[in-house]
């Protein structure tokens, strides 16, 4: 982690290339702040993480994060997104993505284009749409200039501050002092900006959208990731959530981003995105003869028997798993899950997902009637476990 005074330094310079960048005009951006000063904030700035970070250089992890993240910058260097904050005003930035070693889940932008993404997210993550997710939000911060506007409504606030933290950091104050120096006055700026934050968040929330959406990447993992955290953020639990922790994914970030998805004609399809419990074959022995096995989300969902003659074990088994996936990637609801009047086959959404034959019933030694019920409630187990998850 970048220790106090270090984090001091980086504000301060943010600060100082602020004040200079606003003393000339800007050519393209709301924000007021010439890009190439932006870009040199950011490289300054940069050079300070890189000094107090250990950073990732195993090329498989880089690889993998900077071939997703280049494709979302090349949307957000030419595809021109309106902006609720900051500037929409296209710069065409050359982004840099770099893998801090800390376990803490976390990702940030600085200005210019640098971003930083912790192992510690990338082990959370679920899928390359998630972390995609992820990267093009921070993309967006960057994109839409959050940063630099930010600092400049700050500054105009309170230009005392600034200087105050300018005269401490160049003149060598202790951090521990100048955060005393700082604290009153700070306090009531966090009262005054706060909205800023949210604001900020929601804007490259609903810019995250549309970037993943151009390169082919599924939005909705910016629903799923964002519905994790505000899950792990009410739970007691190791996984190290950092900054998370003392501001959670609300219920609004959550919507807009299922508003702008929707807007964009998409499916809400959590398990599109996600690894979610999928109907896997596996081989197991019954009566002493080995037969195929359809497991979901680990519990045992249909033991087919072959049909002499007709078709064989492992056919069946690949067929309702099958089936069973399919129906799955609609999102069924509970009530959707039945037994038909035969009872013998599964319904979901009005389509049969598998039969039990007398063959079944002759190997487990067990009644149609119950073989169905056993493998409807295991569906249902798994259709529950999606609905917990997206009910924050």
């Amino acid at each position: 982690m970048i220790n106090s005074k270090n984090r001091i330094a980086i504000f301060a310079l943010l600060i100082m290339s602020l004040s200079f960048a606003l003393l000339g005009p800007c050519a393209a951006s709301r924000t007021g702040i010439d890009p190439r000063r932006e870009t040199e904030m950011g490289r300054e700035a940069a050079a300070v993480i890189d000094r107090e970070s250990k950073l990732v250089n195993d090329p498989k992890i880089l690889e993998r994060v900077n071939k997703i993240g280049q494709e979302i910058a090349r949307v957000a260097n030419e595809q021109r997104v309106e902006a609720t904050y900051g500037s929409p005003e296209i710069c065409r930035f050359d982004y840099k993505f770099k893998v801090i070693e800390n376990e803490e889940i976390n990702a940030f932008s600085l200005p210019g284009g640098h971003i930083y993404v912790n192992i510690g997210l990338l082990n959370y993550v679920k899928s390359d749409h998630e972390l995609a997710a992820v990267l093009a939000h921070e993309i967006a911060h960057s994109a839409h200039h959050h940063m630099v506007y930010l600092l400049k409504e700050q500054s105009r606030m309170d230009g005392q501050i600034a200087i105050a933290l300018l005269a401490g950091v160049l003149s060598k104050v202790d951090a521990s002092n100048l955060s005393h120096l700082l604290i009153g006055a700070q306090l009531v700026k966090i009262a005054r900006v706060s909205g800023y934050g949210q604001k900020a968040e929601l804007d490259a929330d609903s810019t995250a959208v549309h970037y993943m959406a151009a390169a082919n990447y599924n939005p909705v993992a910016c629903v799923t990731f964002l519905e994790r955290l505000a899950h792990d953020s009410t739970m007691e639990s190791s996984i190290p959530l950092g900054i998370i922790q003392t501001h959670p994914p609300t219920r609004l970030r959550i919507r807009n981003a299922m508003t702008q998805i929707e807007a964009l004609g998409l499916p809400i399809n959590r398990r599109a995105v996600v690894d979610s419990a999928k109907a896997v074959i596996e081989t197991t022995v019954v009566n002493g003869a080995p037969i195929a096995c359809v497991k979901l989300d680990e519990n045992v969902l249909f033991e087919p028997a072959p049909i002499e003659g007709v078709i064989t074990s492992e056919a069946r088994a690949q067929e309702a798993a099958s089936r069973v996936n399919e129906i799955l990637q609609t999102m069924p609801k509970l009530h959707e899950i039945r037994i038909g009047a035969d009872n013998r086959s599964v319904i979901v959404k009005g389509k049969q997902v598998l039969i039990v034959t007398n063959e079944d019933s002759m190997l487990l030694g067990k009644p149609a009637e119950e073989i169905a019920k056993n493998a409807a409630d295991v569906i249902r187990k798994a259709v529950w476990r999606d609905f917990l998850a997206s009910i924050y």
